[in-house]
């Protein structure tokens, strides 16, 4: 049944995309300007922020009336990832630095997580490395007292970057048999933000949250007919 159940909401938001008129009984929405959210360091000195490190960054008020509905979330933001490496190397040392940042949200009906639960909104680790400037050996190999740079074995100097980034801009959230009532929806979101270097270097990352919109649909098994 819950199988069957899935299938009617997935047909429903195909629906919307076309013809809300349709599917949608009910609609609510709520939407942020660039700025608006306070999240992150702003959320943490403003006492925002939750024990997991969430913020509520959206929210809206849907009312309902009748026999049970579900309901179609749908999430989009802007994002924006930052992340810096830098090394240094010599004498064939090699310098790691990497950085990495996150933006993980979800949605709540009435304080009850909506499927399918948190969402990676985007994603990036970055590592950078270099090994410069290496001699291995070097010997005086044709005796006349002097060594010259081709009479050294240079090792080989190298240099990499690993780049790995997830992102979901809009997501579609579901909530399942929400009876009559006031109903309150809410968006929330954590950025966090890490790195590290080895040998010599530099790193830095931050996360941000754009402009916003958090739109709701009520819909109905019906539409399967």
């Amino acid at each position: 049944m819950k199988g069957f159940k899935q299938s009617v909401v997935s047909m429903a938001v195909a629906g919307l995309l076309c013809s809300p008129a349709i599917y949608a009984d009910n609609s609510a929405s709520a939407f942020t300007e660039d700025g608006t959210a306070v999240i992150g360091a702003a959320a943490a000195v403003a006492g925002l922020v939750d024990a997991d490190g969430y913020t509520k960054v959206l929210s809206t008020t849907l009312k309902n009336s009748g026999t049970p509905k579900d309901l179609v979330i749908g999430l989009s933001f802007e994002t924006q990832l930052f992340t810096m490496t830098m090394v240094q190397s010599k004498g064939g040392n090699k310098s790691t630095s990497t950085a990495d940042a996150m933006i993980e949200m979800y949605v709540t009906v009435d304080g009850v997580e909506a499927a399918p639960g948190n969402v990676v909104f985007d994603k990036r680790y970055q590592e950078l490395w270099a090994k410069l400037g290496g001699v291995m050996d070097c010997a005086d190999s044709n005796d006349d007292g002097i060594i010259s740079f081709d009479e050294c074995t240079l090792t080989e100097e190298e240099i990499g970057l690993i780049l790995d980034t997830t992102a979901a801009h809009t997501f579609n959230f579901l909530s399942y048999d929400i009876g009559s009532g006031s109903h309150t929806i809410e968006a929330w979101a954590r950025l966090s933000k890490g790195g590290s270097v080895v040998g010599s270097g530099d790193t830095g990352a931050s996360a941000s949250l754009g402009k916003g919109t958090l739109s709701v649909w009520e819909v109905h098994g019906s539409i399967a007919n």
